[in-house]
């Protein structure tokens, strides 16, 4: 019976799916950045080429106003529609350079005299329809501002780069039509298009491959040619909805039915096919229509179901050989899916709401620091989550006994790298999703480390959904978490808000800087008895030369090759997150911020050392 709901439930979904466009929700005029990846290049080569940007119009900005902020000449500027607005191609010299470590192509521009309450995102949103790259220094008033904006070139001279920011009911073929490009032309320019198939959001920033020799200016609405086929169209949409009705009413009936023959057995079996755990029971019924709510809500995010015959195949029938990970909640291990590298996370059937929430959360979260959930799978006794691979194991492999695990230590510019890269990750999950979410496990366990020695966040099986406006007053049900990473109110009250995420982060960034674990054996003192690293850096802190007490802890895999001056604000800003009350921390945005600037600055200061080839490189070499 689960089974033959299974599959109407999917046969409906597609025809639902192949009934409409795939759409954008409605937002706020001003175009806020939610996706942007800059085309690479390589700097060596000095490429150079005209590209053009997209400005939209909402501001009433003069021709004048426009070319006085993007710092071009008004007959750079060209008029498109979009529906009944007018909105603006500029031409602009697009070069390849390097920008906040970055190498791809930019075009330069400065916005004059900022003001006070100036905001970088509200400039962005407002001036540069959202495609400025951000900015990590503060603003300040009566200074100018340097202002990066992706560009691109192309290697077909008949065409021209346009650097665009998707809108309210953006298709990637209405973007096509409107900028006279092939759909097959766009999709290679973007890979997080062919990546995310049948999703688009607003504030995407897209490069779209213009054909010179075509005109361009499509209005959003449908062309021409669909309005007259509009019997056809009420023809499908009708059949559609009657065969819609006929499925739902079947559902309706075999549900009843099931209810009936759980009632008539009073049983708490269910299909071996069933997200929902065997040990519900009728008794549990509210749990249980919960978790049915939470299958259509997972089922309309679209990831990908995978048999379960699919996933023995890619893992060898999860032979041991291939088990990367182990944890509270199963083992993960590495496997080839649709010759693609996988990691697998195999979780007992009894973790159902750790599985849930992990699944529920991922669907909706894609950030290229956030591990990226690919599907699913089930059987009778496991259930199964597919993720892409990380090659290169988690943070806490790489600083805590790193040789004995096989890594060479990392550098120290690799480590703050790292500390953004993460601090990113869970700025998106708190500032930048439609539902603000608590990871609640925070940790260097749970930070996976790629072949580049890039971060990304991972293990959402905790996460919780919390209310923007109110989140001070959540209330857990429960303790969860990891020893060493839990705040106090977490601890006494069970109080669950974004600054639950910002403590574990402090204990993160004390754990880069030391190498030490959250929960230490002190070596220096007799006894067996576990020293927090959260009372290491509170008491560096009443030293009145701090700097003296951090150099005493810090890493000696590093070798003293670190700037001590960046490891002190570093150790200043763990020092801010690990405050006991949750008022003091500062948010994820603003870690981001200040991070960005040690990683700047980071860089300087290894470039200053003219080639040490220990510190140039990510990782400590020749050990």
């Amino acid at each position: 019976m689960s089974s033959s709901l299974n599959n109407l439930l999917c046969l409906l979904f597609s025809l639902l799916a192949t009934s409409s466009s795939i759409r954008v929700s409605a937002f706020r005029v001003s175009m806020k950045t939610t996706y942007m990846d800059p085309l690479s290049c390589s700097v060596e080569a000095a490429n150079t080429c005209t590209a053009s940007l997209y400005h939209i119009t909402h501001d009433d900005y003069s021709l004048e106003e426009i070319a006085f902020y993007y710092s071009v000449n008004s007959s750079q500027i060209k008029p498109i529609k979009y529906g009944t607005r007018q909105d603006y191609l500029i031409t602009v010299p697009c070069s390849c350079k390097n920008t906040q470590n970055l190498s791809g192509y930019f075009y330069h521009t400065t916005y004059k005299n900022v003001k006070h309450g100036d905001i970088f995102v509200d400039i962005s949103a407002s001036v540069y329809s959202g495609q400025a790259m951000l900015i990590t220094q503060s603003l300040i008033p009566g200074k100018d501002l340097e202002i990066d904006i992706p560009c691109g070139c192309s290697e077909d001279e008949g065409q021209r780069v346009v650097t665009y920011t998707v809108q309210q009911n953006d298709t990637p073929e209405t973007i096509s039509l409107l900028l006279n490009a092939t759909l097959p032309a766009l999709l290679r320019m973007n890979k997080i298009l062919a990546q995310k198939p049948g999703f688009i959001d607003i504030g995407w920033v897209l490069f779209v491959p213009l054909e010179l020799n075509g005109v361009h200016g499509v209005p959003p609405q449908p062309p021409e040619k669909t309005k007259r086929n509009w019997p056809m169209i009420v023809g499908i949409v009708v059949g559609v909805l009657l065969l819609s009705v006929i499925i739902i009413t079947i559902l309706i009936i075999l549900w009843r039915r099931r209810v009936h023959q759980i009632t008539r057995n009073d049983s708490t079996v269910v299909s071996k096919r069933s997200f929902v755990n065997r040990n519900i029971t009728l008794h549990n019924s509210t749990l249980y229509k919960e978790y049915m709510g939470d299958v259509m809500q997972i089922e309309s995010e679209r990831p990908v179901i995978y048999g379960l015959e699919e996933i023995e195949e890619a893992t060898n029938n999860f032979d041991e050989a291939r088990k990367i990970g182990v944890g509270g909640y199963g083992s993960v291990y590495f496997g080839i899916l649709e010759q693609k590298e996988v990691a697998v996370k195999k979780m007992r059937s009894n973790k159902t709401k750790e599985f849930y929430a992990e699944l529920k959360a991922l669907c909706k979260i894609h950030h290229i620091n956030i591990v990226e959930l690919l599907g699913y799978a089930r059987g009778e006794d496991h259930l199964y989550l597919v993720y892409e691979y990380v090659s290169n194991g988690s943070l806490s492999e790489h600083i805590h006994d790193p040789l004995e695990q096989g890594h060479q230590p990392l550098s120290w510019n690799a480590r703050v790298q790292i500390a953004l890269d993460a601090a990113r990750g869970i700025e998106y999950i708190h500032d930048h999703t439609k539902a603000r979410y608590v990871h609640r496990d925070i940790k260097t366990s749970n930070i996976l480390i790629d072949e580049k020695l890039r971060a990304k966040v991972a293990d959402f099986g905790l996460a919780m959904l919390v209310d923007r406006s109110n989140d001070e007053n959540f209330i857990a049900t429960r303790l969860v978490g990891t020893p060493g990473y839990l705040p106090p109110e977490s601890v006494k009250e069970l109080q669950v808000t974004p600054k639950t995420d910002v403590f574990a982060f402090g204990v993160v960034l004390a754990e880069l800087i030391t190498g030490k674990r959250a929960l230490f054996r002190d070596k220096n003192e007799e006894g067996t008895k576990m020293k927090s690293l959260i009372s290491l850096v509170h008491q560096i802190f009443q030293d009145a030369e701090p700097e003296n007490g951090l150099e005493d802890v810090i890493d000696k895999n590093l070798e003293a090759n670190y700037p001590i001056e960046y490891v002190l604000k570093v150790a200043e800003i763990a020092g801010r997150c690990l405050q006991e009350d949750p008022v003091e921390r500062p948010e994820m945005r603003d870690l981001v911020g200040a991070l960005s600037q040690i990683v700047m600055n980071s860089i300087e200061w290894e470039a200053s050392l003219g080639g040490n080839s220990q510190v140039f490189s990510g990782v400590f070499t020749g050990r």
